[in-house]
């Protein structure tokens, strides 16, 4: 939890172009490299012809890709000193592109790919002044990936909580991305209900993005498919929607078991031990 507030503490005020002018370490710069590898992948393999609303089984064939070549991605993100570390990684980069047997994804395999970022920043692949390029390009970069594959494969939800919980795939870019809007004035949090707001404002805000894609990817009116993102949007501040977010993430993503049931442990994210 304290790696993620400091995370977000580099995200406060800063627009997505602003980090997307800096020249990135050559640790985030493998890592984008990984996720573009990904993007091809999704280019190489078209959704089946099929009748289904959910589900396109042609995912089956991109994730066993992911899958079977994880491990060597990350190994070559690894200097040598810490190739031993690609066995983990790469389990939590397949781990982070959803379920292939349900053909779905949701907030615990969003959980997989942030937990894939803290473990390189705790053995030293990730320096702290890396921490606002793994929000806001690499976390960014990696929720376009997965917007992508969910357009073109329809995964389904991953014990969606239907229209009471905040959104049905992602929770972290509402999280980040109020804290990119907490030092402007130009846009409140009341601004997700104006459509055209949201469309201007897309490019620079992760929060902004994540509002746009519900609105692409659901009809209706805003209040009715996403009500907890409507009230949200009478809270006075950024600050106070960004602190909340986080408190929100603690109680429905890592509080929940159905999320945490199929998450995995290793030696550097370890599972606790409990005092005798």
């Amino acid at each position: 939890m304290s790696w993620l507030r400091d995370v977000n503490a580099q995200c406060i005020g800063v627009k997505l172009s602003a980090v997307a002018n800096l020249e990135p370490s050559p640790a985030v710069s493998a890592m984008l490299g990984v996720l573009a590898q990904l993007e091809q992948w999704l280019a190489d393999i078209p959704p089946q012809q099929q009748p289904m609303r959910y589900g396109n089984k042609a995912y089956r064939t991109w994730h066993a890709k992911v899958k079977e070549n994880a491990v060597s991605l990350m190994r070559d993100v690894l200097p040598e000193e810490l190739k031993d570390a690609a066995i983990e990684l790469g389990t939590y980069l397949w781990e982070s592109v959803g379920n292939a047997t349900r053909i779905d994804y949701g907030t615990g395999h969003e959980l997989s790919f942030v937990v894939l970022l803290f473990c390189g920043a705790r053995i030293g692949l990730f320096a702290p002044t890396d921490a606002k390029a793994l929000a806001l390009s690499v976390f960014n970069r990696y929720i376009v990936l997965m917007r992508a594959v969910q357009r073109q494969y329809l995964l389904e939800p991953a014990g969606s909580h239907g229209v009471w919980s905040l959104d049905d795939y992602q929770f972290l870019p509402f999280y980040f991305g109020a804290a990119q809007l907490r030092e402007q004035t130009q846009l409140t949090p009341a601004a997700i209900r104006d459509k055209h707001t949201v469309n201007e404002a897309r490019d620079e805000y992760m929060y902004m993005a994540a509002v746009h894609f519900i609105n692409q990817m659901k009809t209706g009116p805003f209040g009715e498919h996403s009500p907890i993102l409507n009230d949200i949007s009478g809270v006075k501040t950024w600050q106070k929607v960004n602190e909340g977010m986080l408190k929100m993430w603690r109680v429905e993503c890592i509080g929940k078991f159905p999320v945490m049931q199929h998450f995995r442990f290793g030696s550097i994210f370890a599972w606790p031990v409990a005092a005798e």
